[in-house]
């Protein structure tokens, strides 16, 4: 089944492009340069995030596109191979506690967090000081940012875990993992 998403500005103040995806995203034909699914495209030896955007044939490897972000988070899909995300998925997060901004509002199949954490310089420096957690599609939560220094361009509300016991499964236990645990 596919549903037709129209993706127009956001309630807390980020800007989206008036956007029409179809999802599942599975597009079809050769001239589509990065289609979902495993394995990834490879473009000069990596590999190619689906939320990555193209600019002049190229991926653009330290950018992502927003509106596929968007999509991902909405419809509880992946964001590196853009695919649907099972039950639980992972996230990465500032620090070890509920509450912790997540670095992106978008969760990753454990299989698709491996190859993020091999391949992107970001999440993949121990000197970031990431962790991650597994979540559930209710434990990423709009906080607003209500900081005066707060750039006017910037979104109005940033991603946070939600506590567990402000979430559908107040009673299970949530773990924490290092980089180097992730990469096993």
């Amino acid at each position: 089944m596919q549903r037709v998403v129209y993706l127009r500005d956001r309630d807390d103040g980020q800007r989206m492009k008036d956007v029409v995806y179809v999802h599942p995203p599975r597009y079809k034909g050769e001239d589509f340069q990065n289609p979902a699914g495993l394995p990834r495209p490879v473009v000069a030896g990596l590999p190619f995030p689906w939320v990555t955007p193209m600019g002049d044939g190229v991926p653009l490897f330290r950018e992502i596109e927003r509106a596929k972000a968007e999509l991902c988070r909405r419809l509880w899909g992946c964001q590196v191979c853009g695919n649907d995300l099972d039950v639980t998925a992972w996230v990465a997060l500032q620090e070890p506690k509920d509450g912790s901004p997540v670095v992106s509002s978008a969760a990753i199949h454990p299989e698709c967090l491996r190859i993020a954490v091999r391949y992107c310089p970001v999440l993949g420096d121990p000197g970031a000081g990431y962790v991650f957690t597994e979540v559930y599609e209710d434990d990423i939560v709009a906080v607003p940012d209500d900081s005066p220094d707060r750039n006017a361009r910037m979104p109005a509300a940033r991603w946070h875990l939600r506590a567990v016991a402000g979430t559908s499964r107040p009673d299970r236990v949530r773990s924490f993992r290092s980089l180097s645990e992730v990469r096993e």
